[in-house]
This record gives C-alpha cells, sequence and structure tokens, in this order.
C-alpha cells in the first residue's frame, strides 16, 4: 500500500510536469489561449487536387465546398469588422463519402446525378474580446503555473513527512509483520491442508482457513491505520491539487466565454444535435427559443453537465468544444417535424432512401445545400450579438429548399 500511494502522488506529479510543457508548447500558437487552428486539417480541406485524385471526390462537390466556405467567411468577416473583434478559422471537413459503410470503390464508380447530398463543416473563433484573451494568457502562464508549483511543492512536503514518521513505519511493519507469519503459516501447513480437503475433515480445513483470515485482518487492521494517516499526511498536497483543478475549470469557463465564440456551421448533414447529450447520449433540449428570421428552429442550451478541464479543448477531428456552458443552435431548410429517440433532429431527405441511395437519379444533386446547422458556443450575450450583427438572410440564401 505505501508503494501505491507513492505511485499515485509520482503520477500527479508527472502530470503537473506534463501541465507545464503543454503550455510551453501551446504558447506556439498566435490565439494561445485559444484553441489553435488545426493547420493540417485545413490543409487536406483545402488540397483539391489529391482530394480529387485519392478520393475522387468530384468538382461540382469541391466548387459547392469553395462556395460556402467563402461566402461564410464573407458574411462573418463583414459582421466582425462593424463590431471590430477578430476571427480566424478554427477546423474544415474533408469528408467525401456520405458514411463509412459504403465501399470506397462503390462510392468512386457513382456519377454526380446519383451521389448523395455532399456534406461539409466548418468552424470558425471569433475573439470577441482580445483584453480578456491576453489576461486569460496571463492567468495560464502565471497564476496557474504558480499554483501547479504550489502542489509539487506540498507533494514532496507530504511525501517528506511520511518518509519520516514513525508511527506510519510501524504501522506497514506490523501490516508486513503479519502477511509474513500468514505466508509462512500457509506454507508450513499446505501440505496437510490439502490432504484434508481430500479426506473431507472440515474441522481441520476450518480451522486453517480461520487461522489464515485472522492473520489477514490483522495485516488489513494496519493497513487500513496506515492509509488513515498517510492520507492525513497528505492532506495538503490533496487539497491544493483539487483547488488547482477546480480553479483551472473555473477560470477556463470564465475566460473562454469572456474572450471567444465559437462558430460552427454544418451543410447536408442527415442530422443535428444540440451540442450536448446526457449519461445516454440523448441530446439535451434548449430551454430557450431564439428569434431568428427564416429559421426552422433556434434555440440556446444551457450545458447542465458538470465541467471539467477538457471542455474547452477542440481535437483535430472536432468542430465544437465537447463540453461548453452554453451552445445556440440554429437550422435552416427541410427538417422532420419530430426529434428522433435520441433528440436529434432528422433532415427531410434523410427519410427518402432514394434521396440517399447510390443508384436512384437525384431531384437536387449532390452539390446541392439542402440544409444548413449553426452552432455557436460561448457567453449567452455574445452569441445573441452575433446572431443580431450577423446578416441572416444571406446566410438563409446559400440554403435550397425547394424540390
Amino acid at each position: 500500500m505505501k508503494t501505491s500511494m507513492f505511485t499515485r502522488l509520482s503520477r500527479i506529479t508527472l502530470l503537473l510536469i506534463m501541465f507545464g510543457y503543454s503550455v510551453a508548447k501551446a504558447q506556439d500558437c498566435a490565439y494561445w489561449p485559444a484553441p489553435c487552428p488545426h493547420a493540417d486539417e485545413i490543409t487536406n480541406a483545402t488540397d483539391f487536387v489529391n482530394r480529387g485524385q485519392d478520393n475522387h471526390v468530384l468538382p461540382q462537390e469541391i466548387a459547392m465546398e469553395s462556395n460556402v466556405r467563402n461566402a461564410l467567411t464573407d458574411i462573418l468577416q463583414k459582421m466582425i469588422r462593424a463590431k471590430h473583434w477578430s476571427m480566424y478559422e478554427l477546423n474544415e471537413s474533408s469528408y467525401d463519402r456520405p458514411n463509412s459503410f459504403i465501399a470506397y470503390t462503390q462510392w468512386e464508380a457513382t456519377p454526380y446525378e446519383k451521389r448523395p447530398p455532399h456534406a461539409y463543416e466548418i468552424c470558425y473563433i471569433i475573439i470577441v474580446n482580445k483584453d480578456s484573451l491576453k489576461t486569460w494568457g496571463d492567468w495560464y502562464k502565471n497564476g496557474l503555473q504558480a499554483q501547479s508549483n504550489q502542489v509539487v511543492s506540498d507533494m514532496k512536503s507530504d511525501m517528506s513527512a511520511q518518509n519520516n514518521d514513525q508511527q506510519l513505519k510501524a504501522y506497514m511493519d506490523s501490516a508486513q509483520y503479519y502477511t509474513q507469519l500468514r505466508i509462512a503459516y500457509m506454507q508450513n501447513h499446505n501440505a496437510q491442508y490439502t490432504r484434508d480437503l481430500q479426506s473431507g475433515n472440515k474441522k481441520a480445513t476450518q480451522a486453517y482457513e480461520k487461522k489464515v483470515a485472522w492473520y489477514s485482518g490483522r495485516t488489513d487492521e494496519f493497513i487500513k491505520k496506515y492509509q488513515d494517516l498517510a492520507n492525513g499526511l497528505s492532506a495538503n498536497s490533496t487539497n491544493s491539487y483539487q483547488d488547482l483543478q477546480k480553479q483551472q475549470i473555473i477560470n477556463t469557463d470564465r475566460f473562454a466565454n469572456a474572450s471567444l465564440i465559437l462558430v460552427h456551421f454544418a451543410v447536408n448533414v442527415s442530422q443535428a444535435g444540440t451540442g450536448a447529450t446526457d449519461g445516454d447520449q440523448k441530446c439535451f433540449i434548449p430551454q430557450r427559443k431564439l428569434s431568428v428570421p427564416g429559421a426552422f428552429y433556434a434555440g440556446l442550451l444551457h450545458n447542465p453537465n458538470e465541467l471539467d478541464n477538457h471542455s474547452y479543448d477542440v481535437g483535430e477531428a472536432d468542430f465544437t468544444y465537447p463540453n461548453p456552458s452554453n451552445i445556440a443552435t440554429v437550422l435552416w431548410g427541410k427538417w422532420l417535424p419530430k426529434r428522433d429517440s435520441y433528440n436529434y433532429m432528422r433532415s427531410a431527405f434523410s427519410a427518402v432512401p432514394a434521396d440517399n441511395d447510390l443508384t436512384s437519379l437525384k431531384k437536387l444533386k449532390c452539390d446541392t445545400v439542402q440544409n444548413m446547422v449553426m452552432h455557436l458556443e460561448g457567453r449567452p450575450d455574445y452569441i445573441q450579438e452575433v446572431l443580431k450583427g450577423v446578416d441572416i438572410a444571406a446566410l438563409q440564401k446559400l440554403v435550397t429548399v425547394s424540390q
């Protein structure tokens, strides 16, 4: 048990060392501590030559992506210039099949006239307050780093106290003593115990097992005393580490919401969630409806899930935060009137087999934008400000709703 406790502390110390390393590496990004642009993914998405050769994405699909990207970027740029904000692209998709269950050979052989709607995603980070972003970085480099250094210092002090505590040593010595007695007793009586089992001598076997259990009980008793005392001796480092985690979660949420708005667009998707799910993977229903002209649906969700240290990380394959405090969802185009059993909204074309197979001629070709989802993640007042400032009519015009 002594080894396992020191191993636990050593792992925490290693995490803190890695934390310090990650701070240094993250500063390579000019937007740090905001999520850094996924340069490789954006490059892959805009490498139209290789995508056409390797994945057989069609020129019409590439043109659709370019038109949507340029239009969305122009719409957002016009809005942020009026507000004196800044913006950068965070990530972009290069999906070239409707789903992974379709073999590439089958997909490549599907002509333009028969291809299902071509899906596309892109997301941006809008910096709404540069001063808050700078304060966030200063806290990360100074306040949080100083607090993590204090945790390491507390751990070293607690471990030194444990190493020098004579009562702790006595408890461990006693636990080891009774463990050794149990092992010796079992070794000395194992042959007889085996014979008693074979002959059905229950009185003898029960006496043996009772003795072994007594030794084990004494060992457990001293281990429990050791654990209780050791936990008390490590209270400073345990409390400071827990406080470090708590402050990191609280401040990251506060600074991210004060500094940034993440804006994610997805077109021609079969389903749309609301940005957060419960333990059964069901989407939470937004608590508040939003007024967005021409939208099929618009709502604001305050995420009931508990925040964690990775709530505002954005992985290479991601387009939204994994667990933000607030998410707005806006849908344009044609959608089914009812949510599915997991509370996802389903596109109208997902319910028409001929619109999704690889054999039917499509009324609306694959490069037609049939629906669009907009997610905004950040502080509710900034979300409202984006929705009021952006050209909603221009966004609506990107979507073809007639059949």
